[in-house]
């Protein structure tokens, strides 16, 4: 009998181990990653030429407007040659109408340009101010051991148009912060950083409306190593936040108010607000520049700061790291 009961207890022992094996699984598998809170610059390919303003061109009876553009074009062909840089326009143009083939709206459009010949260059001209890259400055939310980084926990669009940009490439930079613009009424304050353009820390391979990804190709100051939260451990309450706002990253205080339940992917999981008296004197809440900053709860990394309440600059929304790149 005694015998039987110590078989029983063995096979029961078992069973318990193969009834649970998830639990075990997960706790081995959770991913780690690198704390982030440091800014990078970030250009993004616009896929073809942005025109940023419509200017018109100095001749000499005055300034003449072009017809047929306006801003925030996507300018993709002339007369059927991609355009990828500011001199290719200058090759292709000539005193005749052009074949332009450009996104609007979200929308392939062609459309008949007739070029005017510029005063003091004698040369012909659409116009308009373009350029062929978008940049911004934003936060690393954490970079995993092989180097794959997440970033910005929102889609980087041009600020000067409102366009969204179709992804097309783009590099991460060197960034240094040189100080930080406080909100006013209506308007996000932000830091205020310089970008090397010419030290690339490595590619972007994706920009949605999630943040950024890619891989660091440069070496990267490493911090601790911190276990990625699933969406359900996020509770309401006290967490923290790393940024670089002074320049150095540091922690600060923050309070999670809410946290949505989100069975499929979408934005704005969480709502937060600073509470930590240094960074509400430094930059009076959240600012732009600061979005990617990682959210840490209970020792794990929960989701990623990513936009400002433009009526109370102490709160923002997060995203869950759930759904990061």
């Amino acid at each position: 009998m005694k015998k039987l009961r110590v078989i029983l207890c063995a096979v029961l022992a078992l069973v318990m181990i193969l009834c649970a094996p998830q639990n075990v699984y997960v706790a081995a598998e959770r991913q780690m990653v690198y704390v982030g809170g440091f800014p990078i610059g970030i250009s993004v390919d616009a896929g073809g030429l942005l025109v940023e303003s419509v200017t018109g061109v100095e001749t000499e009876y005055g300034t003449v407007e072009v017809e047929g553009l306006q801003k925030g074009d996507i300018i993709k062909t002339v007369d059927g040659a991609d355009v990828l840089s500011v001199d290719d326009i200058s090759e292709l143009l000539t005193d005749e109408k052009a074949t332009v083939e450009l996104l609007r709206d979200g929308r392939l459009i062609s459309v008949e340009i007739t070029p005017v010949i510029e005063a003091y260059s004698l040369k012909p001209r659409l116009g308009v101010k373009i350029k062929d890259k978008v940049y911004g400055v934003g936060t690393v939310t954490f970079v995993r051991e092989d180097g794959k980084y997440a970033a910005l926990g929102h889609e980087i669009y041009d600020g000067e148009t409102g366009v969204h940009i179709p992804f097309a490439g783009g590099h991460v930079h060197a960034c240094k912060v040189i100080g930080v613009k406080r909100g006013k009424k209506g308007e996000a304050g932000a830091i205020l950083a310089s970008i090397t353009v010419e030290k690339v820390y490595g590619d972007v391979v994706c920009n949605n409306s999630f943040g950024i990804a890619g891989k660091f190709s440069a070496k990267f100051d490493k911090s601790e190593l911190l276990p990625l939260a699933t969406r359900d451990e996020v509770k309401i309450g006290k967490a923290q936040i790393k940024t670089a706002v002074n320049g150095t990253p540091e922690y600060y205080d923050i309070e999670i108010i809410k946290a949505s339940k989100q069975p499929s992917r979408k934005e704005k999981g969480m709502v937060l607000r600073i509470t930590d008296k240094r960074l509400l004197d430094s930059t009076g809440g959240v600012v732009r520049g600061m979005s990617g900053s990682p959210i840490i709860q209970n020792g794990k990394v929960i989701g990623a700061v990513t936009h400002v309440f433009l009526n109370d600059f102490t709160k923002g929304y997060g995203v869950y790291a759930d759904w990061l790149n």
